[in-house]
């Protein structure tokens, strides 16, 4: 079941209109089993910071619906809010009769503290007022509410530079959105109001070869690609241990309460 809210023009219908191109494309992205291996594993990364008790959950910026059909198989209940209308069409396929809202996450349409957990993967950079984002989010939970995002991380040079030549070249991206180093998402959201309570860097190798087939289709060609991305996997944990190497970590999750 799905409501239209009313939105701002400016970023707003941007992000409309970009993604009616991409919601096909990221159903693609995910139909290949070794990057439904790689997301499934992000997603449980995701997934293992929810509290127990939880019993109210967001995923704001749902997209296509493939985080939230895991996350609804756990918890039951959960919401799914996006601003493209063409993402959440694919997202009934995939998440049948779950909650979702057409919307504006920089314009929650729910009531303070309706949420005992409000999840955001790859929402944050697609909004231009970063801290009012969080501040919604803020609102949105309650006083032991939980914030997990997981966002594109920019401290490794390179990677900042690769992220920005794509978003400046690829007509599958818009200009304005933009990754983060570790600290200033960390301030970002500690001005929003929320104490940070982990900032863990997260994929490299599979990141990249198994996320998205669509962009880098390299592993669709390669025999036992399933098996690669696990090795690829466990490789990334482990360089994400490793003071240092963990600058290679394409995204940061982050976990934060409301102050």
């Amino acid at each position: 079941m799905q409501r239209e809210f009313s939105m701002t023009q400016t970023n707003a219908q941007a992000q409309i209109e970009l993604h009616k191109t991409l919601a096909p494309r990221y159903a693609l992205r995910y139909s290949y089993p070794f990057s439904r291996l790689f997301q499934e594993d992000w997603h449980a990364e995701m997934i293992s910071h929810v509290p127990e008790g939880t019993r109210h959950i967001l995923d704001l910026g749902c997209g296509t619906g493939f985080f939230l059909a895991e996350l609804e198989a756990r918890h039951p209940g959960s919401v799914g809010l996006d601003i493209s209308h063409e993402m959440l069409k694919v997202s009934d396929q995939y998440v049948p009769g779950v909650r979702l809202v057409t919307g504006d996450a920089e314009k929650l349409p729910f009531l303070p503290g309706a949420f005992d957990v409000v999840f955001c993967k790859g929402s944050l950079h697609h909004t231009r007022d970063h801290v009012g984002f969080l501040t919604h989010c803020k609102k949105a939970l309650g006083s032991n509410g939980c914030l997990i995002m997981s966002e594109p991380c920019n401290d490794n040079p390179l990677i900042s530079l690769a992220r920005k030549i794509l978003y400046n070249k690829s007509p599958h991206f818009d200009i304005g959105d933009q990754g983060f180093t570790k600290r200033g998402i960390i301030e970002l959201t500690e001005r929003a109001g929320f104490e940070v309570t982990l900032a863990r860097r997260y994929g490299v190798f599979a990141y990249v070869f198994a996320g998205f087939p669509d962009h880098v289709g390299i592993l669709r060609h390669i025999p036992g690609n399933a098996a690669l991305t696990r090795l690829f996997i466990g490789l990334d944990r482990l360089i994400c241990k490793i003071p240092g190497l963990s600058l290679m970590g394409f995204h940061i999750v982050i976990v934060a309460r409301p102050r």
